[in-house]
């Protein structure tokens, strides 16, 4: 059985590591990415990403996003689901993802 693939998108790599394990614990596949901060493809070339194409779900830190980001998401389009997420600290002082929007939906 093929596991669920999901891209954890944010600059702080504590932040980005802790959501990966939080998501691998719960029996997902994940990729890292430091966002579109650092040459992203689909920024630079308008095509679309080969991690968003193998991932159902995108987690893309809040610090990462920006308006003329989000809109050339949409453009381009994503077969994962992407959305947007605040960071939170559990009591263990784990990073933790807190979902607040979607950014984008699967276009196929």
């Amino acid at each position: 059985m093929n596991r669920p693939r999901a891209v954890v998108v944010a600059r702080d790599p504590e932040i980005r590591d802790d959501w990966a394990r939080a998501l691998e614990a719960s029996g997902m596949t994940v990729t890292r990415c430091v966002g579109p901060t650092v040459s992203c493809v689909i920024l630079r070339d308008g095509c679309r990403c080969p991690l968003l194409e193998e991932a159902g779900l995108a987690i893309y830190h809040d610090a990462v996003l920006s308006d003329g980001f989000e809109d050339r998401l949409r453009v381009v389009g994503t077969r994962a689901m992407a959305v947007a997420t605040r960071d939170r600290r559990r009591l263990d002082g784990q990073h933790e993802p807190s979902m607040s929007r979607v950014i984008a939906s699967p276009s196929g």
